[in-house]
């Protein structure tokens, strides 16, 4: 259910970035990685990992969701 609910608000507040940055935020006080029986056994949410893949899946499946400043960044830097 916590996985649908990240995908509602995904789809109702379109900002998979922030979205994200809260995601990495927990992780200062809730592992990021945990391992399949750690994340069974001790967590009640998805893992910060497993949310920040589903939210840049999100937006890779939603480009219109990209702001203007995105779009604006080069893909790669040159030297």
């Amino acid at each position: 259910m916590e996985f649908a609910a990240d995908i509602h608000g995904l789809n109702a507040a379109r900002q998979p970035d922030g979205e994200a940055n809260v995601d990495l935020m927990l992780g200062e006080y809730r592992k990021l990685d945990p391992g399949p029986i750690e994340e069974l056994v001790f967590f009640d949410h998805p893992s910060g990992r497993t949310r920040i893949t589903a939210t840049m899946r999100w937006k890779a499946e939603h480009p219109e969701s990209a702001s203007t400043e995105e779009l604006a960044r080069p893909l790669f830097s040159t030297p």
